[in-house]
């Protein structure tokens, strides 16, 4: 094989989570600790037990059985030493939110993981925003500040283009994750986790917002959300 073809081998793929492994995920400390694997890279359960205020053997049981669901592996970087390492599994995994949501069986554990992955999400890209904003003369901010980007696209797509519009972007992105892949704050001082957000949705001025509606004396509510694609591990 020629060193061409070496390098355009596809990276791994995405892990398409069923019922079982979302339950696995839908815990408080497991969904910090893959977001936490995901964002600085690989770590020991004492290093992830300092960095998120528990205890070592706290982390160890979690990082368990994320391993048992196919979230985290061991860092075949690192192997040998006392201290076993662990990453997030390379190509990251994704979920049919809104076919987990549907079933009452799996309703509940749904809610759990993406109410935490948005939360999650929303609470980088602010905390990224202050300290734009509080460090303006910061040199590294100011660095970054010129590569940062935060845009918006309107198109109007059928859903079918529209899923091949978003199969694009992720097959950029991962070939891009592919290129870099293994590289370490150790290594490369110069570089910093850098986290890509995408949301491709539909505006739908035809459809009832459930947020609009009177709820009434009940406090009903509609347990609908929209889908979950490819969360960034």
């Amino acid at each position: 094989m020629s060193e061409e073809e070496e390098t355009t081998e596809p990276g791994p793929r995405s892990m398409e989570i069923g019922a079982e492994a979302l339950r696995g995920l839908a815990h408080p400390l497991r969904a910090r600790i893959l977001d936490e694997l995901s964002v600085q890279g690989p770590a020991t359960a004492t290093i992830l037990g300092r960095r998120l205020g528990e205890s070592s053997g706290s982390t160890s049981y979690h990082l368990r059985q994320l391993s048992r669901f196919g979230f985290v592996e061991t860092d075949p970087g690192r192997s040998g030493g006392r201290d076993r390492w662990w990453r997030a599994r390379p190509g990251g995994w994704n979920m049919r939110g809104t076919e987990f949501l549907r079933s009452p069986a799996t309703r509940e554990a749904a809610e759990i993981v993406l109410d935490g992955y948005y939360r999650g999400r929303q609470e980088r890209a602010e905390r990224w925003r202050r300290i734009a904003r509080e460090h303006t003369d910061s040199p590294k901010v100011r660095r970054w500040s010129r590569a940062f980007q935060d845009s918006v696209s309107h198109l109007r797509l059928t859903p079918e283009e529209t899923e091949e519009f978003a199969g694009e972007i992720n097959a950029l992105a991962r070939e891009w994750a592919r290129r870099y892949q293994g590289r370490t704050a150790e290594e490369h001082p110069e570089t910093e986790a850098v986290e890509l957000q995408t949301d491709l949705f539909p505006n739908l001025v035809d459809v009832p917002d459930p947020s609009e509606r009177d709820e009434g004396p009940s406090g009903s509510h509609d347990d609908s959300h929209g889908q979950a694609g490819d969360p960034p591990r």
